[in-house]
């Protein structure tokens, strides 16, 4: 059976035009970057790992890190760079199934 960890994290977005990005959209993990499906989270969550974001009614997969991803925070990939600002910095409960 999974094991389930709820904890509040900071959620932000990224896309694949952001400063550290290569404009490809390639993950860590060596996979492409998916809007609804990748999520960079801290090396306390392995790769592989299942997010779900109960606010946003969505599972993600922890394909990604990021050189700011560290600690209690999350980075969603999104297409559009106005999503990803709309969306800001909201501190969400999420779930970490692994």
């Amino acid at each position: 059976m999974p094991r389930v960890e709820r904890r509040v994290m900071r959620v932000t977005a990224y896309t694949s035009h952001d400063k550290g990005m290569n404009g490809k959209g390639l993950t860590a993990s060596g996979e492409r970057a998916v809007e609804g499906r990748t999520i960079a989270v801290p090396d306390s969550i392995p790769l592989g790992a299942d997010i779900y974001i109960p606010a946003l009614g969505k599972h993600y997969t922890a394909t990604d890190r990021g050189g700011a991803i560290r600690g209690n925070r999350l980075d969603l990939y999104m297409e559009s760079r106005e999503d990803a600002l709309e969306l800001g910095v909201q501190e969400m409960e999420v779930w970490i199934i692994r």
